[in-house]
């Protein structure tokens, strides 16, 4: 008989207290996660790990392949597991087999987990395989003011003074239902510019279920010129954890010219460190890139993070035979489709030009 026990969790308020007494991020918290099947349809599940009173906490939204078997994710963002720290990676390996055993029974063929960037840095499990997308950006919040202002390249510092000099205010509010409408408004007209793809247009459906359900857990930060709101900015706090994230945010066209995108971060990350957090993540760029978002980025912290995803494939023959299915290959090609980048691959669907 095994010394792991594995089973599922409800995502609800209990779930909260059991991870409450370790480290965990928003992410982990059922507010989010059960908002997130609003983004990835699906439904929430929390799978629970026992090993001599060590916990491995793993939140993941199950989808629907068939009448007899599912997939799972992790929620929207920077998920993955909430692990007992005195766990060795030998024993998270266990759990992690023992795990597969479960799901295997349960009619799982698969799993794709987005690890959490600070709290999974260390993550280097031999079950499944761990992929490094690229890089993303985290300020140091125990710094002084001074030397955050130091770090900010040259052309942020000329930003946000442009802003201050414009008479823009940037103020920390909460992210209220009333305030959603003047938001989103916002986010939408900068995806629109930047030629975001649909999965980047958040309905609002999901804006309001997220105020609902975590409201204490999110600041917005608004540029206001003339008393209008010109740029706002959402932002995930976790106390416990003491991380902070930057989520989602946008500027009005024509007020681009005065840079309060730069201003309202300068003012987030003096919230962060007058609040005691210790970390504001920034991210990367658009798909893990060295591009123009993530050297905007660099521009308020140099320090940088990996960003990982781990895959697991729990039933290999169903996987191949779905893969041939939906892919139409043949065997030996579904063999070679395994090793493809993206994963599930079985739910790629080719962009039409």
């Amino acid at each position: 008989m095994s010394m792991i026990s594995v089973f599922f969790a409800s995502i609800d308020k209990e779930w909260d207290e059991e991870i409450s007494i370790y480290t965990f991020d928003v992410y982990h918290f059922s507010g989010w996660i059960n908002s997130s099947t609003e983004v990835d349809e699906g439904s929430p599940q929390g799978i629970v790990a026992v090993y001599k009173k060590k916990k491995f906490f793993l939140p993941i939204i199950k989808r629907v392949i068939d009448d007899e078997y599912w997939d799972a994710i992790s929620p929207y963002g920077y998920g993955g597991p909430v692990i007992d720290t005195s766990l060795s990676n030998y024993e998270i390996d266990m759990i992690l087999e023992e795990i597969k055993i479960f799901l295997y029974e349960e009619g799982c063929v698969s799993l794709f987990i987005r690890l959490n960037p600070i709290l999974n840095k260390e993550w280097c499990s031999s079950i499944g395989t761990s992929v490094t997308h690229g890089l993303t950006l985290m300020c140091d919040l125990s710094k002084s003011e001074e030397e955050h202002w130091e770090e900010t390249q040259k052309q942020h510092r000329r930003g946000i003074m442009k802003s201050l000099n414009n008479n823009v205010v940037a103020k920390i509010e909460d992210f209220t239902e009333e305030r959603i409408t003047v938001f989103s408004s916002i986010y939408k007209e900068t995806m629109t510019k930047v030629g975001a793809t649909d999965y980047y247009f958040f309905d609002d459906s999901y804006l309001h279920k997220l105020s609902k359900s975590i409201q204490n857990r999110l600041i917005l930060v608004t540029a206001y010129k003339n008393d209008n709101a010109i740029a706002s900015s959402l932002f995930t706090i976790c106390k416990e954890s003491g991380i902070m994230h930057f989520y989602l945010g946008g500027t009005l066209n024509e007020y681009r010219n005065l840079q309060p995108s730069k201003l309202i971060t300068h003012i987030a990350r003096g919230w962060g460190r007058e609040e005691g957090y210790k970390a504001l993540h920034f991210g990367g760029g658009l798909g893990c890139n060295s591009d123009s978002l993530y050297k905007y980025k660099k521009g308020f912290s140099s320090e940088e993070l990996e960003f990982k995803t781990w895959r697991l494939i729990i039933n290999l023959e169903k996987y191949k035979n779905l893969v041939i299915a939906n892919n139409r290959l043949a065997e030996a090609e579904a063999e070679a489709e395994l090793e493809s980048g993206f994963f599930p691959s079985y739910r790629y669907t080719p962009v039409k030009v």
